[in-house]
């Protein structure tokens, strides 16, 4: 359990898996269903599989913090599991191990999971075990004594964990408005001075069922899920939403900034702010990361390693959310070479932008993804999580759309992309570099 960085951690998402979420594909049998108390469920059947994911998303993340609550969601989702009403103590972890499955939980920005996954004869078992963790937790005073001094370790290795700070930085320099800037690991003084009447609040105010989305994905008898359902998460009672965070951030000069740690090497992230996951322009972003850094065959590879030797490695992806998503790009190098990289990514872009790409650069980037959304659904864990992000982020039909769309794509659209989002006076570079 642990929080979750999209742009570096689990402490989990590294840099490169980020793209995972904008490349799934809905399965077969998917069934959505919107009760009365606010709360989505989704059914993904898979009969052919021997296991199966139950997860549950809850919409609260450090975007919902205030100063005063910083890592406060994290802190939360390490006490879910720490005793509810119907399973005191651990005997909720202990249940998923006797019955060789796991479970977890993860923070991010935008949201909190938990999960559990398990052979199918356990399914319904689970179902029970989360409503039962997310409806009714005890939040016991032992406990929260306990995970604070976890949760207070765990902040200070990130700390200490230069590539941590580097990702913070980032996100600190895209997001100058947007409540996305808000850092998931939060403050040691909140957790330390924070009381058990706060942290129930904050749990009241946000885990509401209009903010929840319960995924079944797997093996599994549908009637009884559906039974079960009813009667465990459908029966939380409804409740008032709270104000959404602010999210939009408008284009704002970028900036050029150098920290120095405990690295041998010199760590950059150079970036600039994209579209919406909720508008049509979301279906070229990794279209247009592939071509500029996706891979051994990817420009800026080609030119920063393979021909000036200016890295040790390069690549670029796409982070999705709402209010303004971010195109950036990871470098690893030796520090005499940081000008001469910023210069030479600035090159590259502006060369799509002038000159184009080629239709064997177009078809290798579109072959890449469609291999990528291959594998991101060959377990149901991955395919829940994917129906909930999209479900999450209000675009459910990206899942069903993006294949089909994303082949669609011309050599216009990537440049049009570029074009449109790409300006070097808003481009901003954050490099971690050894100390001197």
């Amino acid at each position: 359990m642990g929080a979750k960085f999209k742009l570096k951690n689990k402490i989990t998402l590294s840099l490169i898996t980020a793209v995972l979420f904008i490349i799934g594909c809905a399965s077969k049998g998917v069934e959505t269903v919107k009760y009365e108390n606010g709360l989505t469920s989704i059914l993904i059947n898979d009969k052919n599989s021997l296991v199966a994911s139950v997860a549950v998303f809850v919409r609260v993340g450090s975007i919902d913090e205030n100063p005063l609550q910083a890592g406060l969601s994290h802190f939360v989702e390490h006490l879910m599991f720490k005793g509810s009403k119907n399973y005191p103590g651990d005997l909720m972890t202990r249940n998923v191990e006797n019955m060789g499955g796991c479970i977890n939980a993860m923070t991010s920005k935008e949201f909190t999971m938990y999960h559990i996954d398990i052979q199918q004869d356990g399914v319904e078992e689970s179902v029970k075990m989360l409503a039962d963790a997310v409806c009714n937790p005890l939040f016991p005073q032992s406990e929260i004594d306990m995970e604070r001094k976890v949760v207070i370790e765990e902040i200070q290795r990130h700390l200490d964990t230069p590539n941590s700070v580097l990702c913070e930085k980032f996100y600190e320099t895209l997001y100058m408005e947007s409540a996305l800037k808000n850092s998931v690991i939060g403050l040691a003084q909140v957790i330390t001075n924070v009381s058990r009447d706060e942290i129930c609040d904050y749990y009241k105010t946000h885990y509401v069922p209009a903010k929840m989305i319960v995924v079944v994905s797997g093996n599994f008898d549908e009637l009884k899920i559906k039974k079960l359902l009813n009667e465990t998460f459908g029966k939380f009672a409804k409740q008032s939403i709270p104000i959404e965070p602010m999210l939009t951030e408008k284009t704002h000069k970028g900036k050029d900034i150098v920290e120095y740690g405990k690295v041998a090497v010199g760590h950059m992230l150079t970036g600039f702010l994209g579209p919406d996951v909720n508008v049509d322009d979301i279906y070229v972003t990794a279209l247009a990361a592939s071509v500029l850094g996706g891979g051994k065959s990817s420009r800026l590879y080609k030119a920063l390693y393979d021909d000036k030797h200016l890295v040790y490695s390069i690549g670029s992806s796409y982070l999705m959310t709402k209010g303004a998503g971010v195109m950036y790009i990871s470098s690893i190098f030796d520090p005499k070479n940081l000008v001469a990289i910023k210069d030479e990514i600035k090159k590259q872009i502006e060369d799509i932008i002038n000159n184009g790409i080629s239709e064997e650069e177009l078809s290798r980037a579109k072959l890449a993804i469609k291999t990528s959304w291959t594998f991101s659904h060959e377990r149901p864990c991955d395919i829940a999580e994917i129906n909930g992000f999209w479900q999450l982020m209000g675009n459910f039909k990206f899942i069903d759309e993006y294949i089909s769309k994303m082949e669609k794509m011309t050599v216009e659209d990537v440049i049009n992309f570029f074009k449109k989002y790409y300006s070097s006076a808003t481009v901003s570079n954050v490099a971690l570099l050894p100390k001197k």
